[in-house]
Order: C-alpha cells, then sequence, then structure tokens
C-alpha cells in the first residue's frame, strides 16, 4: 500500500478529503474488534500526511510534486475539457498537453517552457513549511538527474542541457531545484540565446522577490534548493546586489588594471578546464613581485574562486588579503579595493551563516568586525551592508 502510494505523489483535494474519510469509517468499523486483531492505521495516516505535506498541502493550487515518470500525451477522448478541470493535477495533465503542442511549432520552446514554469512557479504563495530539522519535507532531485545536469554541461551539449532542464521543470519537486534554472540559463547563454536567457533570469528574480529566503532552503536530506554555484549566481546577476562594491566603483592605478582586466580570460578557463587550472594559471603568471601586484593577484583568484562556486577557497584568500592589507602602505592599495575584500568576505559568511543556527553564532563576531571595518572604509557605501 504504502509503495502504491509513492507512485502517485499528486494530491487532489477531494480525492484526499474521500481517502480520508474512509480510511476513518474502516477505523470506526474495526473499533469493536479484539484488540490483537483489530488493524492498525497510524502508518497509512502517517503515509497520507506525509503524501499530503510534500504536495504542497490541501491548499495548492498545483501539486507541487508529481510523478517522475514520462507519461504518453492521453488521446483527446481521454483528455478533461478545459471547462471541466477540478484539479491541480488534471490543470497540470492539461498544460503539458499545451506545452508539447507548443513544442512542436516553429519557435515554441520558449512558450512551452514558460507556460510549465509559471504555472508551477506562480501557483506558490508562501515558503514550503519545514520540520524539525530546519528542512522542507519535499523529497530530494534523483542522482542520475543531477549526474545527467553536470554530465551535459561538462559536454558542452548545449541544446541537450536546455531540453533536459526543461524536462526536469514537469517532474517531481524540480521546479523548486533552483540548480535547474542555473543549467538553463548557461545553456542559454552560451549557445548564443542571450534574450532567452535573461528572461529565465527575470522570471526567477520574480520568484525570489515573491518568496524571499526560498534559495537558502533545503531538500528533506539535506540538499540545498540551491548550490553554491547557484547561489553566487542568485546574488551577483538574478537579484542584483546591492552591496555597492562591484568592480565598476573600483578606481585603480594602470598596474592594477593590468592585473584585473586579466578577470575574463581566467573565467573562460575554469570554464572550459576548472577552477584549479585558472588559478594555477594566475599563479603562474610572470613578473608578479611587486607586494602590490601579488595581493591584486590574490584578489583576482578570489574573485574566480567565488564566481565558480569554491566559496571555502574565496574565504580564505580574502581572509589572507585582509590580514596583508594591514602591511601595505597607503600609497600601495586603495581604500577601493580593502572595501571589495571586506564586503565580499562579509557576503561568504552571511551566506554560510545562513545554512545553520550554530553557523551563525559562531561566525557572528567576524562578521561584526567586518562590517566595523567596511563602515570605517566609506560609511556611506556600507550603510546599505547594514541589516
Amino acid at each position: 500500500m504504502l509503495d502504491s502510494l509513492s507512485l502517485y505523489p499528486e494530491v487532489i483535494k477531494r480525492e484526499a478529503e474521500r481517502t480520508a474519510g474512509a480510511l476513518w469509517l474502516l477505523e470506526q468499523c474495526s473499533a469493536q474488534t479484539d484488540e490483537v486483531e483489530r488493524p492498525q492505521y497510524s502508518a497509512l495516516y502517517g503515509a497520507l500526511e506525509s503524501r499530503l505535506q510534500k504536495s504542497g498541502g490541501m491548499d495548492a493550487v498545483v501539486p507541487q510534486n508529481v510523478s517522475g515518470s514520462h507519461q504518453a500525451t492521453p488521446s483527446s477522448g481521454s483528455v478533461p475539457s478545459l471547462t471541466g478541470i477540478a484539479s491541480g493535477q488534471e490543470l497540470l495533465s492539461q498544460a503539458r498537453i499545451l506545452a508539447d503542442y507548443l513544442r512542436s511549432q516553429p519557435d515554441g520552446w520558449l512558450s512551452a517552457h514558460r507556460l510549465i514554469k509559471n504555472l508551477r512557479h506562480d501557483t506558490l504563495h508562501q515558503l514550503p513549511p519545514l520540520s524539525s530539522d530546519g528542512k522542507t519535507r519535499i523529497e530530494p532531485p534523483k542522482p542520475d538527474q543531477r549526474a545527467q545536469l553536470k554530465r551535459l554541461y561538462l559536454q558542452q551539449s548545449w541544446r541537450e542541457l536546455m531540453e533536459e532542464a526543461d524536462s526536469l521543470l514537469s517532474r517531481g519537486a524540480n521546479h523548486l531545484w533552483l540548480d535547474v534554472q542555473w543549467y538553463l540559463h548557461q545553456a542559454l547563454e552560451k549557445s548564443g540565446q542571450e534574450a532567452e536567457a535573461a528572461l529565465i533570469q527575470s522570471d526567477l528574480k520574480g520568484l525570489l522577490s515573491r518568496l524571499p529566503g526560498l534559495e537558502t532552503l533545503a531538500f528533506n536530506d539535506g540538499t540545498p534548493f540551491a548550490d553554491e554555484v547557484t547561489l553566487n549566481w542568485i546574488r551577483q546577476q538574478v537579484t542584483d546586489d546591492p552591496s555597492g562594491w562591484q568592480e565598476n566603483h573600483v578606481s585603480i592605478a594602470p598596474a592594477g588594471e593590468d592585473i584585473l582586466q586579466l578577470e575574463p580570460e581566467a573565467l573562460t578557463l575554469a570554464d572550459s578546464e576548472g577552477t584549479e587550472a585558472a588559478l594555477a594559471w594566475l599563479q603562474n603568471r610572470p613578473g608578479m613581485t611587486i607586494s602590490r601586484e601579488r595581493w591584486l593577484l590574490r584578489l583576482l583568484m578570489a574573485r574566480i574562486a567565488e564566481q565558480t562556486g569554491k566559496n571555502e577557497l574565496a574565504l580564505h584568500l580574502l581572509a589572507e588579503l585582509d590580514i596583508h592589507s594591514t602591511t601595505l602602505t597607503l600609497t600601495h592599495w586603495e581604500p577601493e579595493l580593502l572595501f571589495e575584500v571586506k564586503a565580499r568576505r562579509l557576503k561568504l559568511l552571511r551566506t554560510k551563516a545562513a545554512r545553520s543556527e550554530t553557523d551563525k553564532a559562531r561566525l557572528q563576531t567576524e562578521m561584526d568586525h567586518l562590517l566595523a571595518g567596511l563602515i570605517a572604509i566609506d560609511p556611506g557605501r556600507a550603510a546599505v551592508l547594514c541589516s
């Protein structure tokens, strides 16, 4: 019975009510049975409650957890009429049929994609409830799904990656798995579809503005909705980080410009050969003998590490830069760059602290110290970083 329920995770309100009512009647009918022979319904009640919670609760417009199996498109005779839709599951089934039709049309991919995605995202009106351990009750993505996305990305199979990410959005609870949005954005951007990629970014920004904090949640096994790479993308590009320390605010001397202008080339290398290769390439640059040049090179390495999801490495590099900045005289470093180092450290530490109350308590003193340093350098720009 429990295995059968897992095959049909979608919950239809009226059917859930009937099921609960029937189960209650069965329990009442068997109440007079000898206790030894009396059926125990607690496990079934628990399974039904868990299934309901994972699907978004009784009031979910569209089930938030749907079967991952690919079902054949029903024939026209078996499809409920649009005027006769009586549940979120029927609505989603109709949307899939419409999306299939749109995909078969010239240039129909974007409209098909947004039909499904907006239906699943726009019917979310609150964050998923959390269990006692601070995680949601939602099942995580399957390991083979994550492996497939990563494989297609490494192979630079952008068309296949786009199709796989698009397909995942209509299965399971993958519309909450924000890494899929990052992969989709990458596939579109790298295949030259900048306008479509911008729409993916814009749609996600709208979702996160309605449901702030969604990107910090985790599935029931602890898998985050958004990994470190996706979080960096969200905070740097999607939600328009207002911290005021972005590179376009930095004014530096020509020698510094020569070093920091290596960033696009290093990012390209990191994208094709990995972060380690890009950092090694920077580390082995000739002529880095002056203290200021080495400091700037370390800053560039920290930027690359952060943008490629190596947040722990970025934190260590930024901490080293912050410490060594005190040994340089004012003529060898610019306050704007020191502000950037401290602001980047603060942002990464806040990301880390958001994972758990234990981390938050442990890092609070360091975060307060960094914020004080930022205020000392530039109170106006630091004001936006004060909570």
